[in-house]
């Protein structure tokens, strides 16, 4: 396996901290690195770098890296979870990357004249060693900080698409025209080609991406004001289930008086109206989703919103707690603050959680007030309160939830019924075997 090949696959990686991979997929990524740069290269373009220059080699090297490029987006769509748009801004990150350390290495070679003062120096080593700082200082600066963003993508697609081609541009222009060039002339149109790639990659990068740091921020501030409410639910759930134990002590020792007194239909009913607290218990076989779910449970009893769920919770063992949490609070939240608002036949909330093969498939449905039918803009309902800054961001949260575990979420809103779809993939380890 050749050193480029090596540098293009770990160079892809240092943009990948948040993706998740299928099973064994660095031997399928790695092979595509290595068919495009070692297989491919010597028979197709090694004996043309010998050739002049012409514009048969031009469009031939051309159609080459162009032709890897597609392949190895293809395989990377493969390896991970992840989509078109993500994978082709990954591997043109990648290209980048492995170009960068390729160019800071030759001007280092061709401005210090390594090869005059230090003849016996492994070279190869020195490479290595500037590859392994370039892609420290990149992941550092930029690959721990965002999180590639198919819908950022799609908002923006045409000059990041045109960048990605920059991108490419830049290293067939390097490959085909300065390394031919002599010395001095080599040195400027590597310095120049660096500082356009960088800027290439700076630019497909920040259109392309969320700021993980403000993401991560706004999800830690979500997740513990959820789990204090949480808190505080667990509290009160205790609480009015001792208060109402007690109430059902007392009415059934009523029942049986000392006078033989028949039970009357008003105190059955008044002892059917405290049982049906543990209706609102929930058992789904997720401790901290049957938390969340009482809690909701025991407001929609009190505000007389009929509310309804079939979920697996095993299926959820994947998530983090605070994860879990904050995603299904902010559906619940916002489901909840559209039944109140409606007239008490429609007051219904409607949520499953199941598992389809090595899916998890989320799926919210509730009616909404004519008069405050949700507004739309790329796929995602606007707040229409004016204080903007400050609402909306329930969900905010939930897209970014759903992003972070690679998954899809779908909203629609028609007839006053407001409809949410999650389609998540259970990574490998939590799928059961058969």
């Amino acid at each position: 396996m050749s050193l480029v090949t090596i540098e293009l696959f770990f160079g892809m990686l240092v943009f990948c901290t948040r993706v998740t991979w299928r099973k064994l997929w660095y031997l399928p990524l790695a092979a595509a690195c290595a068919f495009a740069y070692d297989l491919l290269y010597f028979p197709l373009i090694a004996s043309l770098d010998s050739g002049p220059l012409s514009l048969l080699m031009i469009a031939v090297k051309s159609l080459y890296y162009l032709a890897c490029f597609a392949l190895i987006v293809v395989v990377l769509h493969c390896c991970a979870y992840a989509t078109w748009l993500e994978s082709l801004v990954i591997v043109a990150a990648g290209y980048a990357v492995q170009h960068l350390s390729y160019n800071i290495f030759a001007l280092m070679m061709n401005a210090l004249h390594l090869e005059q003062v230090f003849p016996d120096l492994n070279y190869t080593v020195v490479h290595v060693m500037v590859f392994a700082l370039v892609c420290l200082v990149i992941y550092v600066v930029l690959g721990r900080r965002i999180t590639v963003d198919e819908h950022k993508i799609r908002t923006r697609w045409g000059w990041i698409v045109a960048c990605v081609a920059a991108i490419m541009l830049m290293v067939v222009f390097s490959m085909v025209f300065v390394q031919r060039k002599p010395l001095e002339v080599q040195t400027v149109g590597l310095l120049y080609d660096s500082l356009c790639t960088a800027l290439m990659l700076l630019l497909v990068l920040l259109g392309s991406s969320n700021d993980q740091l403000r993401s991560d921020l706004i999800a830690i501030q979500q997740a513990d004001r959820l789990k204090e409410q949480h808190y505080e639910m667990s509290k009160e759930t205790i609480e009015q289930i001792n208060i109402r134990c007690h109430d059902i002590r007392k009415l059934v020792g009523s029942l049986y008086a000392d006078d033989g007194r028949m039970p009357t239909p008003e105190m059955i009913r008044k002892v059917e109206d405290n049982i049906r607290i543990y209706d609102s218990i929930f058992h789904t076989g997720n401790d901290s989703l049957d938390v969340l779910l009482t809690g909701k449970g025991l407001y929609c009893s009190r505000h007389g919103i009929m509310f309804t769920c079939m979920a697996d919770g095993a299926a959820l063992s994947f998530m983090d707690r605070s994860d879990l949490y904050s995603l299904f609070g902010n559906i619940l939240d916002n489901a909840l603050e559209s039944a109140v608002q409606v007239q008490t036949g429609k007051r219904v909330v409607d949520l499953s959680v199941q598992r389809d093969g090595g899916l998890l498939v989320i799926h919210e449905e509730n009616y909404y007030a004519a008069n405050h039918e949700p507004i739309f803009k790329n796929g995602m309902p606007v707040t229409t309160k004016t204080d903007k800054a400050n609402h909306g961001l329930g969900t905010r949260s939930i897209a970014w939830q759903v992003r972070k575990y690679h998954g899809e979420l779908t909203m629609n809103a028609a007839n006053e019924v407001f409809s949410l779809g999650i389609v998540i993939p259970i990574p490998d380890a939590s799928v059961p075997s058969h």
